[in-house]
């Protein structure tokens, strides 16, 4: 294949257990960039929550890209500028915030600037937890101010996983064709705009960089991958993925603590040299 893109999932692929970057990862996606193949960060994070491994990486040029918020918004990574965004609304807002207060489900919203609000005073660990790793502010505001805001990157319930997944079983069939709908982590489960997918998002800058999607090669672990995963001419999973993930791949490399990233790219950047 003739690789021109590289998209990567960042927890659980381009980091370790201890969320750093292998020396022989930064190595090996220095040196796909340096070729001119586009390493671009997909991920759930803000921007915010991924700015040092950007600057890790030489990933922080006018040239280059980063996926965040699950597919909601493609950004420049130099400037911010934003090139591609699906985005919820305060109504959005409003409809599943109503939605979890009858499941009983601890939720969490996020904003576009990169900031997190929850509307109870008993805040879950998982928000707290969220908050330190990706950067974000985290706000307790009453709900009537987040059912007017103007825009929402993404809802999330954060809570325990048995209890995401009794709601999960429960989440009506109107709201699953609605949103998209994902459980990203073993602690979270997403709600986004119907395009707000990494696949979408993906295939959205490539097409405006003039990329094929036989040309791309995405590798990730989680069920929010599955999107790009698929679309992509490369599909690949970690070692450390789950069943889904690895069913859905084309090819599954070293898990996260064993270079599984730097793994794959070695050995499918070589046919674009």
């Amino acid at each position: 294949m003739s690789l021109k893109m590289i998209t990567t999932d960042i927890d659980g692929t381009l980091v370790n257990n201890n969320k750093k970057i292998t020396a022989r990862t930064i190595a090996t996606l220095r040196a796909a960039r340096s070729r001119g193949i586009y390493v671009v960060l997909c991920t759930g994070r803000p921007l915010v929550g991924i700015r040092e491994y950007l600057q890790e990486l030489h990933l922080d040029a006018l040239d280059d890209f980063v996926i965040t918020y699950n597919g909601a918004q493609v950004l420049r990574a130099a400037s911010q500028e934003v090139v591609v965004s699906n985005l919820l609304t305060g109504s959005d807002y409003y409809q599943l915030e109503q939605l979890t207060q009858s499941l009983g489900v601890k939720s969490q919203a996020v904003t576009p600037d990169g900031n997190l609000y929850v509307t109870s005073a008993d805040i879950s660990p998982v928000s707290v937890m969220d908050s330190y790793f990706t950067k974000m502010p985290l706000h307790y505001r009453p709900q009537v101010e987040l059912d007017h805001a103007p825009s929402l990157a993404k809802y999330m319930w954060a809570d325990q996983p048995a209890i995401l997944d009794a709601a999960s079983l429960k989440l009506p069939q109107s709201f699953k064709d609605r949103y998209y709908c994902v459980h990203s982590e073993e602690w979270f489960f997403e709600f986004m705009a119907r395009q707000a997918t990494k696949g979408q998002a993906m295939l959205s800058l490539a097409e405006r960089l003039g990329i094929k999607p036989a040309e791309i090669m995405a590798i990730g672990d989680q069920d929010n991958d599955l999107t790009m995963i698929t679309a992509a001419g490369m599909g690949v999973a970690m070692g450390n993925a789950n069943q889904r993930v690895k069913q859905a791949a084309k090819f599954v490399t070293s898990d996260n603590e064993h270079d599984g990233l730097a793994v794959a790219v070695e050995k499918f950047s070589r046919y674009s040299e």
